[in-house]
């Protein structure tokens, strides 16, 4: 044999010792392989069943959201009443201190003219009452008036 020869018949012998050790990883890469093919055989049902759930749960979402926006209109004009009603009350107790700083201002000045005048005793107090039921009389017209 030539050369030549005894090169190639070194080369099959190392290809052939080659293929051999490399059978078992082959073996092993071909079952991983048919493993993910029948995963991937699986996947598309899954992705149906979890498309189809989540379509559920969008659905789902949806109606609870207009089951809450419904309870919402419903409680709105509610809102406005204690809206209105905070509104009134809030002018109503202006008014109300309004004309208390106004009587207590004007019950103040009768009590210095009770003073100044020296009006004590039963005149006095006669007075001071008289000027009240005036002052009542107008507090009760403007309360009705409101």
């Amino acid at each position: 044999m030539d050369w030549m020869g005894i090169g190639v018949l070194v080369i099959g012998i190392a290809f052939a010792v080659l293929v051999i050790i490399l059978i078992k990883p082959v073996r092993k890469l071909g079952d991983v392989l048919e493993g993910v093919e029948k995963t991937t055989n699986k996947l598309p049902d899954m992705l149906d069943d979890l498309t189809k759930q989540t379509s559920e749960v969008m659905h789902s979402g949806n109606s609870t959201i207009r089951n809450v926006n419904g309870h919402i209109q419903k409680l709105n004009p509610l809102f406005e009443i204690v809206e209105d009603t905070g509104q009134a009350t809030r002018q109503l107790t202006l008014s109300a201190l309004e004309k208390t700083n106004t009587l207590k201002a004007q019950t103040s000045s009768a009590a210095t003219f009770t003073r100044k005048e020296k009006y004590e005793g039963i005149y006095g107090i006669i007075s001071f009452i008289f000027f009240l039921s005036q002052r009542k009389k107008e507090i009760k017209k403007v309360t009705e008036e409101l």
